[in-house]
């Protein structure tokens, strides 16, 4: 699809660009890693480095895209026979380089389709008409499949800068003051409610008292303050280096590395002479570990699954049964509760299919672990849940499948 020239320029830019952040964040500035035109190669090069020289491998971002890459591998025999593949791959190289999720959400899709015994899947052309991406046929049956794959909704953003506001206030004074201060906090309600000083307070009456470490405020927040145990971590830092802000490391501090939680990580420490993002030392460290629990949090987060169904649906025709596949990443803890699960098969229920023949719609719920566990690179939970669209009786197009895996999984969900 590219030049050979072409192809090792850009890949030589993703490493010069590495290696120059390397050297800020080495000094405390925390500088993009790469060129964010280019995120694809960014992809590429770190697919490169955990399979060639993990002196390069950026643990933080790459422990989600080791696993794509090592899929679209293992199914390389079955893209090679979907119809229009090649163009698909060429437009995410050459026009999706800012956005690569979508282009290898919609390969992995097509490569489940091939991979469970379906004769025909072709890429639809794109176009400026209405089409769907992908067209697949096999025992007189026939399917549209349309695909779209969810980063980070705008309200999610927004809620995760409220939990850093609320968390910055602590970190502040737990470097003022030298303490070592762990808060595992629930909020009750969105948090752009709270005001900047709420989790503080609580953490000022702790240092006042430090019996006043559980807190409950009925209908707002259930929070639990206490100093860290450095044991752990002076006991494997005696001897080895450890990825700065990792979930190892939260996890040598808090004693625990809980994956139902975001973590908010603040520290004073020395880099690694040899790997510059490995910290030799930590002198001082601070967690926020936090849950968004509220109902109309978890209902805007479906709203936004609704709306991006909606869009999906207008790409599909009247000709044939269709299916949409939505891609999720979860990355933290806020994002893959039960509740959004249910909530998102009400909104499907009540679903108006605006002039398609929309059938189901399939959430594929990839969770990608910072893996605390010795010898392993990464991990993921996978869970494939299935929405019917209002009330028929037609067999699913791909029942039980995983993105990730060939098998069927357990049935049941991850949460």
């Amino acid at each position: 699809m590219l030049e050979q020239r072409a192809w090792e320029a850009r890949i030589e830019a993703a490493q010069a660009n590495y290696e120059a952040a390397l050297a800020k964040w080495a000094q405390g500035e925390k500088v993009p890693l790469y060129d964010e035109d280019d995120a694809i190669f960014w992809y590429i090069h770190q697919a490169n480095a955990f399979a060639q020289d993990r002196r390069n491998f950026f643990v933080p971002e790459g422990f989600r895209i080791a696993p794509v890459i090592n899929r679209v591998g293992h199914l390389l025999s079955h893209l090679k026979q979907v119809k229009g593949v090649s163009d698909r791959i060429e437009t995410l190289l050459k026009k999706g380089r800012k956005t690569p999720d979508a282009g290898l959400y919609e390969i992995l899709v097509a490569g489940a389709y091939k991979s469970r015994d379906w004769a025909n899947v072709e890429f639809v052309p794109e176009s400026s008409t209405k089409t769907p991406d992908l067209m697949v046929s096999g025992n007189r049956r026939r399917w549209q499949v349309e695909c779209k794959r969810i980063n980070r909704s705008g309200y999610e953003a927004e809620e995760h800068a409220f939990a850093e506001a609320l968390a910055k206030p602590v970190h502040d004074l737990a470097r003022r003051i030298r303490r070592r201060l762990i808060v595992d906090v629930h909020y009750l309600q969105e948090l752009k409610h709270y005001p900047s000083d709420t989790l503080l307070k609580h953490v000022e009456r702790y240092i006042e008292n430090p019996h006043e470490r559980l807190v409950s405020e009925e209908g707002s927040l259930i929070a639990h303050i206490r100093d860290a145990d450095w044991t752990m971590l002076n006991t494997v830092m005696a001897h080895d280096d450890v990825f700065y802000g990792s979930s190892r490391m939260i996890e040598l501090i808090k004693g625990e590395y809980d994956l139902a939680y975001d973590h908010s990580f603040s520290a004073d420490w020395t880099p690694s002479a040899r790997m510059p993002l490995h910290a030799h030392l930590v002198h001082h460290a601070s967690i926020v570990s936090w849950q968004s629990t509220s109902f109309e949090s978890a209902m805007a987060k479906a709203r936004h699954f609704r709306s991006t169904v909606g869009r999906a649906t207008q790409q599909l025709t009247l000709e044939m049964p269709a299916a949409v596949h939505v891609g999720y990443e979860t990355l933290g803890g806020s994002s893959a509760e039960e509740l959004r699960h249910y909530l998102n098969m009400m909104e499907m229920l009540n679903f108006d299919t605006e002039g398609s023949r929309l059938r189901y719609v399939y959430a594929n719920y990839l969770r990608p672990e910072h893996s605390t566990a010795q010898m392993e690179s990464w991990a993921v939970s996978e869970t494939t849940a299935f929405y019917p669209a209002g009330k028929h009786r037609t067999p699913q197009s791909l029942p039980h499948h995983l993105l990730l895996e060939d098998g069927d999984g357990t049935p049941g969900d991850h949460w």
